[in-house]
């Protein structure tokens, strides 16, 4: 009876404690680090999906732009509140980032070439190949370790700049983003090879101090995906 009565206080309390966080929350404001272009439709139209699910829970929200990898260290130790948009298995590496599990977008990851002959078939077919990646790119460094030649740059721009200039073979990168980029340089000689290395759920990362908030984000996404407001915010970028 002593260990049940010390059990319901425990409850009680931890009830207790998500409930103030949740009152604490209320304009609040969270600051998201990124690795993509803003001027990207992409990129608008997941801010704006972000924007809009925080603002549901009475939650201001400011993104900052800045490298990859960067984006990720900073977010883990806590100068940001989270970062998006990632893969799967960041906390691997970066324990204080948590996923909240209703993905926000899809993201086709493909090798970009001036070279239409290059047969893709999943990341070991790259292997053959001097392969640029951004820097970051957790995928990217866990599934290519030992390629023919790796060479990891700044940012995609340097990525599809290397390619211009004939200094690596293929440019790993999102089809959608990468396309965008190519136009933003001009570039029309460079092209994504088919099919996809592969097709992956992207997610929004939230730093483990605010983890009592992942419940109502995911539910606001997953309400925003029924009820149509998701996909018309797609729309109005330019997204299908």
């Amino acid at each position: 009876m002593i260990m049940f009565k010390k059990f319901l206080v425990l409850i009680v309390v931890l009830l207790w404690s998500i409930s103030a966080y949740s009152q604490e929350s209320r304009n609040l404001t969270l600051v998201f680090t990124t690795a993509d272009n803003q001027l990207h439709p992409r990129s608008i139209a997941m801010n704006n999906v972000l924007t809009e699910a925080l603002k549901q829970m009475g939650i201001k929200l400011k993104i900052i732009s800045m490298p990859s990898k960067r984006s990720l260290l900073n977010a883990n130790k806590g100068i940001e509140d989270g970062n998006f948009l990632r893969t799967k298995g960041i906390t691997a590496k970066f324990p204080n980032l948590i996923r909240i599990p209703e993905a926000i977008s899809v993201n086709y990851i493909v090798a970009f070439s001036k070279d239409n002959s290059i047969k893709v078939n999943g990341w070991k077919s790259l292997n053959d190949y001097h392969v640029a990646c951004v820097n970051g790119w957790r995928n990217c460094e866990r599934e290519l370790p030992d390629p023919k030649q790796k060479t990891v740059v700044k940012n995609d721009k340097l990525l599809f700049t290397l390619l211009a200039k004939d200094r690596a073979d293929v440019g790993v990168f999102g089809r959608d983003t990468g396309l965008a980029t190519l136009k933003e340089l001009g570039v029309d000689d460079i092209m994504p090879l088919s099919p996809p290395i592969v097709i992956s759920d992207l997610f929004l990362y939230i730093h483990i101090q605010h983890e009592p908030l992942i419940p109502e984000i995911t539910q606001v996404l997953r309400k925003m995906k029924s009820d149509g407001s998701y996909q018309r915010i797609l729309e109005n970028a330019g997204l299908k």
